[in-house]
């Protein structure tokens, strides 16, 4: 499943009741993907996204009352969209505790358009969400990201060689095993090698993620058809996932996916990079 780690992080939040009031997808444009958060957030059976009650249906056939998506108008959103925008979320949700704002190209919002929304970001009313989605966040004014919470989005690594590809693959699995034998010589030697280069690391991480679900997907199906395919050279063995899975509880591997999560959110917000990764491996080997 596309950006499980994401939908992992986003199911959590709304199940606890801990959703922010905003939040920025930053590397993705998929209006299905935060269609589907929106219907998991507004759908009548313990927001399960059912696809049968009258307000996943609704979402459907994009005829849901407390859902509105705005996409560029030419070639930037324009004041007159941000307007409706104001005009609709402060009108009370027709059918449900929330209503839903998803923002397409948020890097195309006028500077002017990103600053008349200030002012409703700083005071959301309480049943708003607001979702925009960027693959240029540097384009985003300073003062909008700060309001938001930044979730990333990873891609595979198009742009890299084969060989810094297998480097990081290779330090992704490495990472795993350190973890699954509390190997503290390896964690520190991680370390080192993390703190040399954060937007590296950054990838290094993510690809940890995968292999986590990776081990996931395999305890509940045992099908390697199903195994992402970014991890196929590292993870081609079954005994290699049988290894793992032994070695990990459901619930360990569900935390150190949201650990990881956190750290990503933590490095995107400037957080002390070097503390960061400091806590993500002490948290990995308790």
């Amino acid at each position: 499943m596309q950006y499980q780690t994401q939908r992992l992080f986003l199911e959590k939040a709304i199940l606890g009741g801990k959703l922010s009031h905003s939040y920025i997808f930053s590397g993705t444009d998929d209006i299905k993907f935060s269609t589907e958060i929106a219907k998991l957030v507004l759908c009548k059976q313990e927001h399960t996204g059912c696809d049968s009650c009258s307000s996943c249906l609704k979402i459907n056939s994009n005829n849901h009352p407390d859902l509105m998506i705005i996409s560029p108008d030419g070639n930037s959103i324009k004041n007159a969209q941000v307007e409706a925008f104001q005009e609709y979320i402060y009108i009370k949700p027709f059918e449900s505790k929330f209503k839903i704002v998803i923002f397409k190209d948020l890097d195309l919002m006028t500077p002017r358009a990103q600053n008349r929304i200030l002012k409703t970001l700083e005071e959301p009313p309480e049943y708003a969400l607001f979702i925009f989605m960027t693959y240029n966040l540097e384009a985003v004014l300073e003062t909008v990201v700060s309001r938001c919470q930044v979730i990333q989005f990873y891609h595979a690594l198009e742009s890299q060689g084969e060989e810094i590809e297998q480097e990081i693959l290779n330090k992704a699995i490495e990472f795993v095993k350190s973890i699954e034998f509390k190997d503290v010589n390896r964690v520190f030697e991680f370390a080192l090698y993390a703190k040399e280069d954060k937007s590296r690391f950054q990838v290094v991480i993510n690809r940890v993620a995968k292999i986590l679900r990776d081990v996931m997907i395999f305890r509940e199906t045992e099908n390697l058809q199903l195994i992402n395919s970014e991890n196929f050279t590292i993870l081609d063995y079954r005994d290699q996932l049988e290894k793992l899975n032994k070695s990990f509880t459901t619930e360990k591997l569900v935390e150190l996916i949201f650990i990881i999560d956190d750290v990503e959110l933590k490095l995107k917000n400037n957080m002390n990079f070097e503390l960061t990764i400091d806590q993500l491996l002490f948290k990995c080997i308790q």
